[in-house]
């Protein structure tokens, strides 16, 4: 009997050829990834190392939100902050989406941008409709010439969570697409487990290896 997660990869990869299939694969042309280099700079006009002002700029421009529209939210862990907006359809047909500007501990500035649709976000958006907007931005992110070194497409993480895309440009700065599945309990102790919900978040990161956030000093 299949699992949910098998299922769900079954439906992730009817849009791949079979070469890329669940595992690290190079583009899908070597004359393409060399004619075309991606550089990833942020999400869309929020370019990483921009201050707050600059961000809530390039908020109004790209989605006509100002004011109360945008929320400051500070995470007291990693002593960062975040301004976040709701935008519906970033994507035909894709639902509502969150977007969260990370600024980071030291530079207050912006190092992340998270990108998220479904049940972690609360909507209602139907497990289908979030795993459509995964094959779609993956088929896309994957003709944008991203690395062939480290180019990871449908691995299974664990906990029902997949990694739908993850890319990085020759500056190390990275692209990731998590696809997470939301399990409903089965209704008899055999059954298998439906699907309550699936959620997708998409990350563009500086510096995946140095994220701007407070640790504890070393010798403490």
């Amino acid at each position: 009997m299949r699992s949910l997660l098998i299922a769900t990869m079954a439906i992730l990869l009817t849009t791949l050829p079979a070469t890329a299939q669940n595992q690290p694969v190079a583009g899908p042309s070597t004359a393409n990834q060399a004619a075309k280099q991606v550089k990833v700079e942020g999400f869309r006009s929020a370019r990483f190392g921009m201050t707050e002002a600059q961000i809530r700029d390039a908020i109004s421009k790209d989605f006509k939100l100002s004011g109360d529209a945008i929320q400051k939210v500070d995470d007291q862990t990693e002593r960062t902050s975040a301004l976040i907006v709701k935008v519906n359809d970033l994507l035909p047909d894709s639902g509502p989406a969150v977007v969260a500007y990370l600024l980071g501990y030291k530079s207050k500035k912006l190092f992340r941008v998270n990108v998220i649709w479904g049940h972690e976000i609360g909507s209602t958006s139907k497990p289908e409709q979030v795993v459509g907007t995964a094959n779609v931005l993956r088929n896309y992110l994957l003709a944008q010439g991203y690395r062939q070194e480290g180019l990871i497409l449908n691995q299974p993480l664990g906990n029902e969570n997949i990694l739908v895309f993850q890319g990085a440009d020759t500056q190390g700065r990275m692209t990731e697409l998590i696809l997470g599945i939301l399990k409903k309990p089965p209704a008899k102790p055999d059954a298998q487990p439906e699907v309550a919900g699936a959620s997708l978040r998409l990350s563009y990161v500086e510096k995946p290896a140095e994220p701007d956030i407070y640790r504890v000093p070393g010798g403490f």
